[in-house]
């Protein structure tokens, strides 16, 4: 996924630095270094989204004071992995923690074309996110879209909140709209897709919660 406008959705990303671009190993040997990131394998860290967004203040203050001095036509000279991530902190506000890899592969570029223009691609997977039903319905539309996961079998009638994938939860809903073909269904379903859409590529696990009390 690419970074977007805005995502309330993430909690959890993967990102990738390379060895062999100075900036991203600079920021790799800090992060190894830091005895608060957490080891999963040779080359990931899996670190909380304070802890670099602190690093980036401290270590990077220069790079990110540059990037708004700079046009969006001219970013493709400018950005780095430093703009990315920083852009990344600000889109995403209910980011916990970030997954960082390093690729060791000497041959790459960030740089694309898009219309004989050159622009910067950096993309993203989402891990984990969250989905509460009653930020995107009113209380009206929330018991027929919390009634609705039941009949198709996402809940069963004592579950408040459930983890699963977004490609089954999405194919589960389209199998029920199929079937039920309804104003009211089509409606509700519509609302999640909308809501959802943008991350079935990556298929992140999703925290599903229909009732603030059960919000964890």
């Amino acid at each position: 996924m690419s970074i977007g406008i805005s995502d309330t959705f993430t909690e959890i990303i993967d990102i990738t630095l390379y060895k062999y671009n100075s900036i991203d190993l600079k920021l790799w040997g800090i992060i190894t270094r830091n005895h608060n990131s957490r080891i999963t394998s040779e080359s990931n860290r899996l670190v909380s989204k304070d802890l670099l967004y602190n690093i980036l203040q401290h270590k990077f203050k220069e790079d990110i004071n540059r990037f708004s001095a700079v046009s969006d036509t001219a970013i493709h000279k400018e950005a780095t992995s430093i703009y990315f991530i920083w852009q990344i902190f600000e889109t995403m506000p209910n980011l916990k923690y970030i997954r960082v890899n390093l690729n060791k592969n000497s041959s790459y570029n960030r740089i694309i074309n898009v219309d004989q223009v050159k622009t910067i691609k950096y993309d993203i997977k989402i891990l984990r996110g969250f989905l509460r039903t009653f930020d995107l319905f009113n209380k009206h539309e929330l018991l027929l879209a919390n009634r609705l996961l039941i009949k198709c079998g996402i809940l069963n009638s004592k579950q408040h909140f459930k983890i699963i994938k977004v490609t089954e939860f999405l194919k589960t809903l389209d199998l029920y709209l199929s079937e039920n073909n309804t104003a009211e269904v089509f409606a509700v379903t519509n609302v999640f897709i909308h809501a959802l859409e943008q991350y079935e590529n990556d298929n992140p696990e999703m925290l599903l919660i229909t009732d603030k009390e059960s919000d964890i």
